[in-house]
């Protein structure tokens, strides 16, 4: 497929990344590329994320893979002002927002880092020393705020291997030593690394957010590879290779974060050397041109960066040779393994391919040209209010598998629909404004609203026996364990998120059948 379908997909998005930034040069946010802000000014603060663009464009500059009629020039002139655009929107303390005023995301702040810096290296023949001196001057306040802040309100690997990324980066660009920095961040991240080969992302193994990590923990892996994260990574693909769907799907409602997007650009650089990520490679490039993935062409502006970034990453790297692809298990021999960490249990029968997520009751299943996808258990009363297995209780209980079929006791938690009123913002902007601005305290918030709205932890008091068959044919039946006076169980299979996650529900080809 040569550079296709990353660059095909690449050149359909370049006019609306382009098109997000301020290049109006009297204005004091030129390169800026959060339009809500500069443009309709309906917000108080800019979105650090878009600036991490420079990236992708730089990679797109210098490999030659810019559409017919815009000057590489031009483009380059655009990455300058981007990198400057950086510098209008830092806080005192070398931070970045996302989605909150004075938030100093972590994970935002690491993203531009390493992407910018990555710019710079990129781009190392066609800038002058002092453009490369200016923009690093503008970088460093960003490096400096890693190398003094941590991410306290869950284990999110991608957001934890993007800093390390950036540091490696720095340190081999600056030769300043933040090794110190570096380490702490990855013993973090491989403390909490499963032996299936998975990294956490908040409760668990998630699918598609496991991908993003791959984009960063890969460049580590080949910027500093005294660190020995190859073999590693090498066994995240063979665990990435059982969310690889017959129909040209990834990941899905079985993951801790329900996120189905697949970035492509650690899977093709891994590629180069495992049989694994080859095989990977080789499904995402098919499952990306027929959109049977969730893609560039899917994203939101939240989410539009770092995916166009992978994109292009993944463009650049198409001609470097894949070594022989090993099989993936959808189309291998009748198997059943067990995941128990991520309390995953994939079964090839002679029909059907499933991935069941017994701890939230979860199932995605795929036979004769049909895909059955469920998200759990799932209840309402006369209220109007819904119950959910999907919330992945620890009180889970995996009551016998075989080849035949899954029992499962789950309880149900009332799922709670929560979106700010205006008195919320109102209070929330408050706390921006002023205890948020406190570390601690910023960080003490952050973890109650993930308690709240990622990882709720209530008692639940309902809890239903679900047998998933799996042979001759798939399907799922329900039964009340335990339950309150006017529940009534939905009918499965049903498609549904109980859990609060941004980068849930994008659409994808045959979601719609």
């Amino acid at each position: 497929m040569s550079a296709h379908p990353y660059l095909t997909e690449v050149h359909r998005a370049l006019p609306r990344v382009l098109a997000l930034f301020d290049t109006n040069p009297i204005s004091t946010m030129r390169g800026v590329g959060d339009r809500y802000r500069w443009a309709w000014k309906g917000t108080d603060f800019a979105n650090g994320t878009f600036q991490s663009a420079v990236h992708g464009l730089a990679l797109l500059v210098a490999n030659g893979l810019l559409p017919a009629g815009i000057q590489e020039e031009k483009i380059l002139q655009r990455i300058h002002e981007t990198l400057d655009g950086i510098r209008a929107i830092t806080h005192r303390n070398g931070s970045l927002d996302e989605i909150l005023p004075g938030e100093s995301s972590y994970c935002v702040t690491a993203l531009v880092a390493f992407d910018a810096l990555c710019a710079l290296d990129i781009l190392r023949a066609r800038m002058s020393d002092a453009e490369r001196a200016r923009h690093r001057a503008t970088i460093a306040p960003l490096v400096q705020f890693l190398t003094r802040a941590r991410e306290s309100h869950g284990v999110i690997t991608n957001h934890l291997a993007v800093a390390a990324a950036a540091l490696v980066r720095w340190q081999a660009m600056t030769g300043e030593d933040v090794s110190a920095a570096r380490d702490a961040v990855l013993k973090i991240i491989l403390a909490h690394r499963s032996d299936e080969g998975w990294f956490r992302e908040y409760d668990g193994a998630d699918a598609g957010y496991q991908t993003l990590a791959l984009d960063y923990l890969s460049d580590i892996a080949e910027q500093a590879p005294e660190l020995g994260l190859s073999p590693l990574l090498d066994a995240t693909c063979a665990f990435l290779c059982h969310c690889a769907h017959p129909d040209g799907s990834f990941g899905g409602l079985y993951g801790s974060r329900n996120t189905r997007f697949l970035y492509p650009a650690g899977i093709e650089a891994l590629a180069a050397h495992s049989a694994h990520a080859s095989a990977l490679a080789a499904f995402a490039r098919a499952a990306h041109s027929t959109h049977r993935a969730v893609g560039l062409a899917m994203m939101d502006d939240a989410n539009l960066m770092p995916m166009f970034t992978s994109f292009c990453r993944a463009a650049a790297r198409a001609q470097v040779p894949h070594v022989a692809a090993s099989t993936l298990p959808h189309a291998s021999t009748p198997f059943q393994l067990h995941l128990p960490e991520a309390g995953l249990i994939v079964s090839r029968t002679e029909v059907s391919y499933s991935v069941v997520n017994w701890r939230k009751g979860a199932i995605s299943a795929f036979a004769d040209g049909t895909t059955l996808t469920d998200g759990g258990v799932l209840a309402h009363d006369g209220a109007g209010r819904w119950f959910s297995s999907q919330l992945a209780s620890n009180d889970a209980a995996l009551v016998s598998a075989d080849a035949q079929q899954i029992v499962i006791d789950l309880p149900l938690q009332h799922v709670r629909q929560q979106y700010p009123s205006p008195l919320q913002m109102v209070i929330l902007r408050l706390l921006c404004l002023s205890v948020m601005r406190v570390p601690s305290l910023n960080a003490l918030i952050k973890k109650i609203l993930v308690r709240l709205l990622v990882s709720p932890k209530r008692t639940a008091r309902n809890r239903v026996r679900r047998t998933i068959t799996l042979q001759p044919q798939v399907c799922i039946s329900d039964m009340w364990l335990d339950h309150a006076d006017g529940l009534t169980l939905q009918p499965a299979p049903t498609r549904f998120h109980a859990m609060h996650m941004a980068s849930q529900g994008y659409w994808q080809r045959g979601d719609d059948v």
